[in-house]
């Protein structure tokens, strides 16, 4: 699926995922230092391999006190047209964004990516890459 971005950058959505922000939270209440430390521990799936990728922590926390919004997101987007590459060393360019979101049963996969990605400033965070 090809999404177009608020700058008009026109990107592959390579692999999408969610999980619960709690998945592993046994007993207890969500606190600020639990919190910190899920965040600091978040990861997109291993089998994407090793890409740049970023967390977007604004709008994270939900109306209840200390806690996360109740999923976490997960994209893969690339594009075949690389940043600033003058010498056409790279073969395109990637980033993985993650943020917290509601859980959001109506919305379609395509709007629940393009509202997690709005403001995406991909020339800053997206990195090239070569095969």
């Amino acid at each position: 699926m090809k999404i177009k971005l608020q700058s008009g950058k026109k990107v592959l959505v390579e692999a999408f995922h969610l999980t619960a922000t709690y998945g592993g939270l046994l007993v207890g209440s969500p606190t600020i230092q639990s919190n910190e430390i899920l965040i600091n521990h978040l990861s997109y799936p291993t089998g994407w391999g090793e890409r740049p990728y970023i967390l977007k922590k604004s709008d994270m926390y939900s109306d209840e006190k200390n806690v996360l919004k109740p999923i976490v997101y997960s994209v893969w987007l690339s594009s075949s047209e690389t940043i600033d590459d003058n010498k056409n060393q790279f073969d395109g360019c990637a980033l993985i964004v993650m943020w917290f979101g509601d859980d959001e049963p109506n919305k379609t996969m395509h709007d629940i990516i393009l509202d997690g990605v709005k403001n995406l400033d991909w020339d800053k965070f997206a990195e090239n890459y070569q095969f």
